[in-house]
């Protein structure tokens, strides 16, 4: 898997507040679907955005994805 274009995916783009590149690694982008899944509308999760999450989940979560609580 590449690097994941950003501006493709909704709700991982407003994850990235803080940060400025287009592109940024998968394991980068499960990490913080993980830490910041409480700031997630996942009213917003588009199909596609869900793969992307399952697929990031199997390769970088061994099959577990473990969201972060406040």
């Amino acid at each position: 898997m590449g690097n994941i274009n950003r501006t493709h995916y909704h709700e991982l783009n407003q994850l990235l507040w803080d940060f400025h590149a287009k592109f940024i690694a998968p394991k980068m982008a499960f990490e913080l679907y993980e830490r910041r899944w409480a700031y997630v509308d996942q009213r917003n999760l588009c199909d596609e955005e869900e793969k992307l999450i399952e697929q990031l989940t199997k390769e970088f979560g061994n099959g577990v994805f473990m969201p972060a609580t406040f």
